[in-house]
């Protein structure tokens, strides 16, 4: 299983910072029918469990945002809680970035499966997910209660998930 594009290495993954909560909130409320607020990721930030990091673009100086992954991992499983990649930087190797980074994480702690919510709409995110092995096996109806749309539940045992990282 190969990924479509190698990312760019003007990508660079590090910790969320509270300093970057200005920036994920546009990027998360252009995402989101339902964003986040900064107390929503304010709380990410001090949870020991919650693992949050950002993609940054550019060279040399600290670029700005392009995305941003939240997490958590708690015993053995990894929990995506939220990702969303800058509209003008999407398909450019960040999601990816992120994506691999939490994959990295959470086996290093320990995890060995993984789940997700995605709205059933979002083709692209479940096809993104797919590409890492990751499968619905679930459906939670009328979970958003924006719109009243299933979520499906994606998961994914995270060993499974490792030829992916001979492509990143």
């Amino acid at each position: 299983m190969g990924l479509r594009n190698d990312p760019p290495e003007d990508i660079r993954i590090r910790p969320m910072v509270a300093g970057d909560i200005r920036e994920v909130l546009t990027i998360a409320s252009d995402a989101f029918l339902t964003p986040w607020t900064e107390q929503m990721f304010m709380k990410e930030l001090r949870l020991s469990f919650s693992r949050n990091f950002v993609a940054v673009a550019g060279q040399g100086a600290p670029g700005p945002v392009a995305g941003y992954i939240t997490f958590w991992v708690i015993a053995d499983e990894v929990q995506l809680h939220s990702m969303a990649v800058r509209r003008e930087l999407r398909r450019k190797g960040a999601a990816t970035r992120l994506f691999l980074a939490m994959l990295r994480d959470a086996l290093e702690q320990g995890a060995e499966t993984g789940t997700l919510e995605v709205r059933r709409s979002n083709e692209a995110a479940r096809g993104f997910y797919e590409k890492f092995g990751w499968r619905v096996t679930a459906r939670r109806p009328s979970y958003y209660s924006d719109t009243g749309e299933d979520a499906l539940i994606m998961s994914a045992e995270l060993k499974a998930c490792s030829e992916v990282f001979r492509h990143a």
